[in-house]
């Protein structure tokens, strides 16, 4: 990997959230939640055309809302989508990190190729995502990063290997970073989804993403782990 540290640059608007894996579940709903709260929006997700879709509804709703395209499995690709963004004045203070390779794979029959892979979307991309956004809410003052944890980090899955492997590692990083960035006033922390989203259910987007608005939202004593338990 190229070296993550590079002087500190504009400051992040604390009203600006960037979605990373934004489409027309989880990701478009926090989208509207935070427009609804009045944030401006920057998007990106791999598939052009499901963002394209959820930015137009968005904009229709009164939302302001620029799309960014990248993929997630390309870390140093990623990195340099985000450094294009966070080098411009008012770049994202809110930073949600919510791709994942959300498909079952066995650890022992899952080939090297497919193995770094997950692990690049699932733990990498929001890693790589952290180093480039940092220097610019560092210079704000302060900022927050929420990553989508999952149950399997509860409960690991033989049939669901590769998730189970990326949630758990994704919380330990969240961990990690979140110690390492508290003294510049950055908040980084996992949120535990414990169930299956499913619109309709306890575990709908639109109430998950709720769960985001008051994470962001809430001051005082922060924690590296929040979670959503369906009420």
């Amino acid at each position: 990997m190229t070296n993550p540290a590079r002087p500190d640059g504009p400051a992040a608007d604390p009203r600006h959230l960037l979605v990373i894996g934004a489409g027309p579940g989880l990701g478009g709903a926090i989208a509207h939640r935070f427009a609804q709260g009045g944030y401006h929006l920057t998007l990106l997700a791999r598939h052009t055309d499901g963002l394209a879709k959820l930015a137009s509804d968005l904009a229709d709703a009164g939302a302001s809302v620029d799309t960014v395209a990248a993929d997630a499995s390309d870390p140093e690709g990623l990195r340099a989508t985000l450094t294009s963004l966070y080098a411009s004045t008012g770049a994202p203070g809110v930073l949600v990190y919510n791709a994942s390779m959300l498909t079952p794979g066995s650890l022992l029959s899952s080939d090297v190729a497919r193995l770094h892979q997950a692990y690049d979307v699932d733990v990498v991309g929001a890693i790589v995502a952290t180093q480039v956004a940092a220097p610019a809410m560092r210079a704000a003052g302060g900022g927050t990063i929420l990553f989508t944890g999952g149950g399997w980090a509860d409960h690991p899955g033989p049939a669901w290997g590769t998730v189970s492997l990326g949630k758990t590692a994704l919380r330990s990083a969240a961990t990690m970073l979140g110690a390492g960035l508290a003294g510049d006033g950055i908040r980084v922390a996992s949120i535990t989804i414990a169930g299956q989203i499913q619109p309709g259910t306890p575990f709908s987007p639109d109430q998950i993403a709720e769960k985001y608005w008051s994470v962001v939202q809430s001051e005082g004593t922060w924690q590296s782990e929040f979670r959503f338990d369906g009420t």
